[in-house]
């Protein structure tokens, strides 16, 4: 457990919802923008690359270099989130649509694997079986997410298509949670700083235990900066695999946490060739539900990359990194014969409240 970070935080990060509008986050690509990543589609198409491959230095071009860098800095150094508009998705294909934005995440930082599947480039879009329960991995599913974080340094959602209704994306600062608690029941910060044990959900090495040896902390303290990490479905999860009750004082701590930071989020909706970059130490994210289109091709479609940055990056504590991964990668590696997490991983709060009911 790190030193618990006694002072109120006075940074951009530590915004509240009501601080700024969607435009005053936002970055619009200009046409010259626009010209140059459809030259670099062309250019790694050309020599054929597949998308893992596709590399930095590839995507460089000097109609985007200088104006991505200050895009990069507002996401690691000022308010944590910037929505850039203006992706071309209109007379492209998904695929190519899928390197662009990938063209333009490697000017942030390097791809990761998203599940034991291996996948670089998230499809987030409802992949149930009809009369089947939906997969414990969120972004398979249509309903509601609470505020929660990924497993990389930066986190990018670009929107290809809408759902028919709902699906709006909401934003929290952790920072500001993290204020705001301080002051109003720091009784409670042992216990986020403490942190909870996490499932890994199947997704882990062989060699790795199912649940994290060790707690996770929601607030953690590094070199006087502080991060956050909340994902409570999958806390939930160990504590129902470990035959563990939550505590009066754990459930009003993550209670607390919750009712906070929706209290401050922001919420705005992506429209197509829209995306959000996120800090995703800082930034939490969640979504409402959605209900979507009957035909396959108007059904909701948005991109998912998780970016490991090589330059700029924040310190934060090991135990973030839930997946002990090769060479201390964020993400989840790729496991042959794994699946992203089955649904019986999934546990809501109502199953945990009451076995701690029961206690």
């Amino acid at each position: 457990m790190t030193p618990i970070f006694r002072d109120r935080i006075d940074h951009p990060m530590a915004w509240r919802g009501g601080d700024f509008s969607k435009d005053d986050i936002s970055f619009d690509l200009s046409q010259r923008h626009i010209a140059a990543l459809e030259d670099v589609l062309l250019r790694v198409r050309k020599v054929g690359l597949p998308l893992g491959e596709i590399r930095a230095e590839h995507c460089r071009h000097r109609a985007l270099d200088d104006d991505l860098e200050q895009v990069l800095d507002e996401i690691q150094e000022g308010r944590g989130i910037v929505i850039v508009r203006g992706l071309p998705v209109e007379g492209h294909s998904v695929e190519d649509v899928s390197t662009m934005f990938w063209a333009l995440g490697t000017h942030f930082g390097r791809g990761v694997s998203q599940s034991a599947l291996g996948d670089l480039l998230g499809r987030v879009r409802d992949e149930t079986p009809p009369g089947q329960p939906e997969s414990a991995r969120g972004y398979m599913s249509r309903r509601e997410l609470s505020l929660h974080v990924d497993l990389a340094q930066i986190v990018g959602l670009m929107c290809v298509r809408q759902a028919r209704r709902g699906g709006y994306s909401q934003y929290a600062s952790g920072l500001s949670v993290h204020n705001e608690i301080l002051a109003t029941r720091a009784d409670l910060m042992p216990i986020l700083y403490r942190g909870f044990p996490y499932h890994r959900r199947g997704e882990e090495a062989s060699t790795d235990a199912p649940i994290t040896p060790y707690d996770v902390p929601v607030f953690s303290n590094r070199d006087g900066q502080v991060s956050v990490f909340m994902v409570r479905e999958i806390i939930n999860a160990a504590f129902r695999e470990l035959g563990r009750a939550f505590t009066a004082e754990e459930i009003d701590a993550v209670d607390i946490f919750r009712t906070t930071a929706q209290r401050l989020q922001f919420e705005v909706r992506l429209e197509a060739g829209e995306a959000s970059f996120l800090n995703n130490y800082t930034v939490m994210h969640a979504r409402s539900e959605f209900d979507d289109w009957a035909e396959p091709e108007k059904k909701r479609l948005m991109l998912r990359l998780w970016l490991d940055v090589e330059r700029k990056a924040r310190p934060v504590v090991n135990e973030i990194h839930i997946y002990e991964n090769v060479g201390g990668r964020s993400g989840i590696d790729p496991q042959p014969g794994r699946l992203p997490a089955v649904p019986k991983y999934r546990t809501p709060d109502s199953e945990v409240r009451r076995q701690a009911a029961a206690e």
